[in-house]
């Protein structure tokens, strides 16, 4: 069969599914089963696939059907420049982020901070992205659950950042206490969409995203006061916290923040002016 009808056929079968990035999808999931990159697919329509190869893509064709995210299918993402592997079981980056990785790396040059903790890691993004982009930086990445501290321990030697990046099992900061650890800043995306929420989301998230990874709790808040409460006890004096919040928390976690005598408590809105990064510090 030639490369040319296999993408006619699977551009069929996602706009039948009314996923408007069909054409796109589908040159990259056939790249993917060939090994091979897009432009190739777009250049080469009489390239004659195999039987096997002709299985895989439509395989591949079957999970994005069934709403599947596109970055879970390829195992791959990128953030800030830089590609990670990604899988089932730790959330799909999103440019939000960015807010807070880059809120952060002013906050630590500004600040000359050495000692750097990433809470609720995931894939272990925005360690990552600080180690490779701050090189007098020793980060360590915290998650409870088994897919992310793969993940994490993989994108890390991905980068070859070994040597100043470590990732560890724990219930939020449970592990650095216990250490007797101290951070000059802890930076962390925590879960913090309401429960009641989580049903209204999109296909795509709700059904293959990690619940653990998305639901804050009855208000959102329960990982903010979670990690606000044990940061003071390894967060050094003049040291920086930062979170990503929801749009409309900034209040709420503003309170919370002052409650355990956080300062200079500040919010950072993102690209559509919404609020997306708060930060504060410890005296």
């Amino acid at each position: 069969m030639l490369l040319k009808d296999l993408l006619i056929e699977g551009y069929g079968i996602l706009k039948k599914e009314s996923i408007d990035s069909y054409q796109i999808d589908t040159q990259l999931l056939l790249g993917k089963t060939l090994k091979k990159d897009r432009l190739f697919i777009l250049t080469n329509p009489d390239y004659h696939i195999k039987e096997e190869e002709k299985k895989i893509y439509f395989q591949l064709i079957d999970l994005r059907k069934n709403k599947m995210p596109m970055k879970y299918i390829l195992g791959t993402t990128e953030f800030m420049g830089l590609d990670f592997n990604i899988k089932e079981g730790v959330l799909i980056p999103r440019p939000d982020t960015e807010i807070l990785v880059e809120t952060v790396l002013e906050e630590i040059k500004n600040k000359n901070y050495k000692q750097i903790c990433d809470v609720c890691c995931g894939s272990g993004i925005i360690g990552i992205t600080i180690g490779y982009t701050l090189n007098n930086t020793k980060i360590i990445c915290y998650d409870i659950e088994d897919v992310p501290y793969n993940i994490t321990k993989e994108n890390i030697l991905k980068h070859n950042l070994q040597d100043r990046i470590k990732v560890l099992k724990s219930d939020l900061l449970t592990e650095a206490i216990k250490g007797k650890r101290k951070f000059d800043l802890i930076v962390s995306n925590p879960p913090y969409i309401r429960k009641d929420v989580i049903e209204t989301l999109m296909d795509d998230v709700k059904k293959y995203e990690p619940f653990e990874a998305l639901c804050g709790g009855k208000d959102g808040l329960f990982f903010y006061e979670g990690i606000i409460k044990q940061s003071l006890e390894v967060l050094n004096d003049g040291g920086t916290i930062a979170f990503e919040i929801g749009y409309d928390q900034k209040i709420q976690v503003s309170h919370i923040l002052h409650e355990y005598g956080f300062k200079d408590i500040l919010c950072i809105k993102d690209l559509a002016g919404k609020d997306r990064v708060i930060k504060a510090r410890k005296y």
